[in-house]
């Protein structure tokens, strides 16, 4: 009977590592979001399964400006739930991507390097995620169109907003 529960405690114990799980998705759905003045906050498309983004994405600015457009690819990874391992799903963008100054004004343009990033867990050792990195071959540029160098603020704020979780989307 020790020796069983033994077993058994090692087996929870070794099974809640984090691993990758392999997503086949085939229902997305396109939805429009309005701010209270009536005009378009996103145009995006939603996995139907998880709400996350997926496909094409364009966020705009109150006053009717675009203010970031690109894709978004969807993804997982093995979380430890109470019943044991569960998916735990996330967006991340990818390719290239366009952030605008609200004056309409470019602010910012390159292509996403992916790489991956530990993502803290309740599983030992938390999980590898996708991750969208800022490269040196992105342009910023000042409200009045001029290129500048970045400040690492400027590229922190791009890149924490390069991934979503289904959390995320729940503290909404």
């Amino acid at each position: 009977m020790r020796s069983t529960l033994y077993i058994l405690t090692l087996f929870f114990l070794f099974s809640c590592k984090s691993s990758k799980v392999n997503l086949v998705f085939t229902k997305v759905n396109t939805k429009v979001e309005y701010y209270q003045n009536g005009k378009i906050k996103s145009v995006t498309n939603t996995d139907i399964l998880t709400g996350l983004r997926i496909g094409f994405w364009n966020e705009f600015y109150e006053n009717g400006q675009l203010k970031e457009s690109g894709n978004y690819k969807l993804d997982s990874y093995k979380q430890c739930c109470t019943a044991g391992l569960c998916d735990e799903f996330y967006s991340y963008k990818f390719g290239e991507w366009l952030y605008y100054h609200q004056n309409g004004k470019l602010k910012a343009k390159g292509i996403y390097k992916i790489g991956t990033k530990n993502r803290n867990t309740s599983c030992e050792g938390g999980a590898e995620i996708n991750f969208g990195f800022v490269t040196d071959n992105w342009k910023f540029y000042d409200e009045n169109g001029n290129e500048i160098k970045p400040n690492s603020n400027e590229i922190n704020e791009i890149e924490k907003s390069s991934y979503i979780t289904e959390w995320d989307l729940l503290r909404k």
